[in-house]
């Protein structure tokens, strides 16, 4: 198994050190409803949260499932997709491994369960329509 990391287009590089008091400044973006059909059980969805960082927006999103009425958790706490590469004090990417941890606690860090409620309670209100489930052909 490769140990790079692949990142998207337009990443940021933010030192792994400083990861945790970034929290202060992501805001959240987004958020997206998945609805599935026939019934209001398994309501689940993304959220995205970013930073403005030099002349790039640094981004972490992650998969969420609603367990009961008014309570969210992330789908898979360890896959948080972001466009952001850690680096260490000397200036060379993380381990993928330590990068995942680190994503992970950021999320934790983040009060990112009040947008989604909000979200969820009122999609219209919070701009996100609420998107049903599709099937996807195989």
């Amino acid at each position: 198994m490769s140990s790079l990391i692949q990142l998207p287009e337009g990443s940021v590089c933010w030192p792994a050190d400083a990861l945790s008091a970034a929290v202060l400044d992501v805001v959240h973006a987004r958020t997206q409803i998945r609805r599935p059909r026939g019934g209001s059980r398994g309501v689940g969805g993304t959220t995205r949260w970013e930073r403005p960082y030099a002349d790039a927006s640094a981004w972490v999103e992650w998969d969420w499932v609603e367990i009961s009425a008014g309570t969210v958790a992330q789908a898979d706490p360890l896959n948080v997709r972001s466009n952001v590469l850690l680096i260490d004090e000397r200036g060379r990417p993380v381990l993928s491994s330590r990068r995942r941890a680190a994503l992970a606690t950021l999320v934790y860090l983040l009060p990112w369960q009040g947008p989604v409620l909000d979200t969820l309670r009122n999609p219209v209100a919070a701009g996100t329509p609420a998107l049903p489930q599709q099937r996807i052909a195989a």
